[in-house]
């Protein structure tokens, strides 16, 4: 059976924020850059509905990679009502993950570090087989884990289906 709809593309990924200001400086940190601001903007009564909320307002801004202009967008959301909680770093609740593929992750890990960017351990996953460079995560200021790999060239994703196959 053929459906009448297809899924296009990936548009954006909301990330949840307490304090929108300090979310938007800290992926900055990372190379996005604001798209479109909409910190003053008064959402319709929709916007609840949608999401399935008796009522939505909030701040927002847009960001994209320079690099990557049609790429698909971070909405930032400060949820003012209903106010949204920070994702607790107490290494018992599972995290939300956003992953990215970088260049030179060794580079980004120096840099983010000196930047006082809280990151976890640069690992460099073995068996060499797995196609991984290298792979770490920074914290945003909610908890949201920003997952930074980088694959040997060529590859589209990490060969853990293969290497990790039992023998």
């Amino acid at each position: 059976m053929t459906r009448e709809w297809s899924i296009e593309r990936m548009y954006h990924t909301v990330i949840n924020a307490t304090d929108l200001d300090r979310t938007v400086a800290f992926y900055e940190a990372l190379g996005f850059a604001v798209l479109n601001d909409r910190r003053h903007v008064k959402w319709p009564d929709f916007v609840g509905r949608i999401f399935g909320l008796k009522r939505a307002q909030g701040r927002g801004v847009l960001m994209n990679l320079p690099a990557d202009p049609g790429g698909p967008m971070l909405d930032i959301l400060e949820w003012t009502e209903p106010r949204a909680n920070p994702i607790p770093a107490d290494g018992l609740t599972v995290p939300r993950i956003i992953a990215f593929r970088v260049k030179n992750v060794h580079a980004a890990y120096d840099d983010l570090k000196k930047r006082g960017i809280d990151v976890t351990e640069l690992v460099e996953p073995q068996p060499r087989e797995l196609g991984v460079i290298g792979c770490m995560c920074a914290r945003d200021p909610d908890g949201t884990l920003i997952e930074m790999i980088e694959l040997q060239p060529g590859l589209r994703h990490s060969q853990a289906n293969e290497s990790l196959r039992p023998k």
